[in-house]
């Protein structure tokens, strides 16, 4: 315990009478760690809050498709009222399809997103309604031209926020409709994310009747849906999602055709988890770069510093210090230096990653074993590059090293 105390002493007041060059050899380290870790705890924020906002929902989703090279069947209005019949575990079952135009408003033109679903969707979450009603199964099945926008859509298009009656030309392709805004819904951040995606005009995203859509596009309501969702509360959905391909194969005549897929939307997929694990861990490893030119500057001071010194070796190795102790010195240096960049990185680290998840909206999330195993990293960077000068600093011949001016 003695000898590390004063292995931990000398390499202390070596960094101490060395201030600048110790901290611009720190610099790497410091740059790599903080760019690693900030890139970490941003990715596990975005994972984080992902599957934090489904497990919020009350209201999920169970998709089903149909293989388009098994059947030419699609779903119909029928066949889906049929299957919402056959499950009284669910709110209800219908298609989701979007398509992509142009609206009037009082003072200007905007870009826009329809998504044509089933009355249903106002069950999800997203779609708490301020003013006025969600369109009913009415408005469904009588292919009534009505819609539900966000508040920042109203407020675009009729300079006011409770629009609810107001009217707006909507045109897709060629065909141009009227529709009439039944309810104003709560902004949610995918609006904001949609913004500029079709040019620099602002995009609005309303709800409308799915049954609209097939009229808009010159279309058969019963040829054009091959996917459809059902709307589950989330205590049901093991109930809803072990029976509903039986049910919507009976409905649609294909049993034993395997033609029906489900998959439950609960979360981040596997897929999604994959992907983003990936691209964070190739942005790490680019950011990893400068760990490495961190590593190779200590070891290029550390050789500065074993010259420097080498008198002062020649002494001590005269006076009876073995070749271990000069070793063991010199590693400590070396650990202590990657080990104070390392902490400096990992506070700078959080600090970007707290300040980039404030903005984006992420969660904050830390994951103590990262933070062990970026100071492990750390120390290990100095122990590694710090081999070579230690080994040479321990083999110097204390006849040459006194010998040296």
């Amino acid at each position: 315990m003695g000898k590390a105390g004063e292995y931990l002493k000398s390499a202390i007041a070596s960094i101490r009478n060395n201030k600048g060059r110790s901290l611009l050899t720190m610099l790497g380290i410091i740059i790599g760690i903080a760019s690693v870790l900030t890139i970490l705890v941003i990715g596990d924020g975005l994972k984080a809050t992902a599957n934090g906002q489904f497990e919020d929902m009350d209201v999920l989703t169970i998709d089903v498709s149909i293989d388009e090279s098994k059947t030419d069947k699609c779903f119909t209005p029928e066949n889906m009222a049929a299957v919402e019949r056959s499950m009284s575990s669910i709110y209800g079952f219908g298609p989701s399809i979007n398509m992509v135009g142009t609206a009037d408003g009082k003072k200007d033109s905007y870009t826009l997103f329809f998504t044509g679903v089933s009355d249903v969707k106002r069950f999800t979450t997203g779609n708490k309604i301020v003013h006025g009603r969600y369109f009913t199964r009415d408005d469904v099945d009588e292919c009534n031209y009505v819609c539900v926008i966000s508040q920042g859509a109203a407020t675009a298009l009729f300079g006011y926020e409770e629009a609810v009656g107001e009217t707006f030309e909507a045109t897709v392709g060629e065909k141009t409709k009227e529709f009439t805004v039944v309810g104003i819904r709560e902004d949610t951040s995918m609006d904001k994310s949609y913004a500029g995606q079709y040019g620099n005009d602002p995009i609005f995203m309303p709800d409308i009747p799915y049954t609209v859509v097939p009229d808009m596009c010159d279309k058969d309501v019963n040829n054009m849906f091959t996917s459809a969702s059902a709307y589950v509360h989330k205590d049901n959905k093991d109930e809803a999602q072990a029976k509903i391909k039986s049910v919507v194969e009976n409905v649609m005549g294909l049993r034993g055709e395997s033609a029906i897929k489900v998959k439950s939307t609960e979360g981040m997929s596997t897929v999604e988890e994959t992907i983003l694990d990936v691209i964070t861990s190739v942005v790490s490893l680019i950011a990893s770069i400068s760990l490495l030119v961190g590593g190779i500057g200590v070891m290029n001071i550390m050789t500065v510093s074993v010259t420097e010194r080498t008198r002062e070796i020649g002494i001590r190795k005269s006076l009876g210090a073995r070749t271990s102790s000069i070793l063991t010195q010199f590693l400590a240096e070396a650990a202590i230096l990657t080990s104070i960049g390392g902490i400096i990185g990992i506070i700078l680290g959080l600090l970007f990653a707290k300040i980039a998840c404030m903005v984006a909206g992420f969660g904050f999330v830390v994951n103590p074993f990262l933070i062990a195993g970026v100071v492990a990293i750390s120390t290990g960077i100095g122990l590694f590059f710090g081999i070579y000068p230690a080994r040479r600093a321990a083999k110097l011949n204390p006849i040459d090293a006194l010998r040296t001016e």
